[in-house]
């Protein structure tokens, strides 16, 4: 998993979960210190899966970067709801699977905020629970932007 990983900052969240996990599937959420790894803190999230009728997703932290990267802060907030993000139903499927698989994933997106300008959204999020359970979720999150693109008007 850690060479398909394309950003420094989530190879080192990875590096640290894997290094708290030893020989079992996932690490408990007790098994990890914020204060190890304080540089990664404002690109995180914690989301706590509530188990009943149905499984949700509900954003138990979400980090200063996060937000500003998002425009809003949706700590408390379930990402099930509505308009909370258009990337809503990927992130379920993903977080399910992560349920059914215990394993972590790693996405990365370009997209393109305006004509001119490319970014890439990086994403790792890592399975965190008891005796094989994911009870929470943690997410690394890192927004990237390029380079202008250009762009030839033809008279150049």
């Amino acid at each position: 998993m850690r060479e398909k990983i394309d950003h420094g900052k989530l190879r080192q969240l990875y590096d640290y979960w894997d290094g708290r996990r030893g020989d079992r599937l996932m690490p408990a959420r007790a098994d990890l210190d914020p204060v190890d790894i304080p540089a990664l803190l404002p690109n995180l999230i914690l989301v706590d899966v509530e188990r009943g009728a149905r499984v949700r997703f509900r954003f138990r932290l979400y980090g200063t970067n996060v937000c500003t990267i998002r425009g809003a802060d949706l700590t408390g907030r379930y990402i099930d709801e509505d308009n909370i993000t258009a990337l809503r139903n990927p992130a379920i499927a993903s977080y399910n699977r992560i349920l059914a698989d215990r394993q972590p994933v790693y996405e990365n997106h370009r997209f393109h905020p305006n004509d001119r300008n490319v970014g890439y959204y990086h994403r790792l999020v890592l399975p965190l629970g008891e005796e094989n359970e994911v009870r929470m979720l943690l997410i690394g999150f890192y927004r990237e932007m390029a380079a202008p693109e250009y762009h030839s008007t033809g008279l150049d």
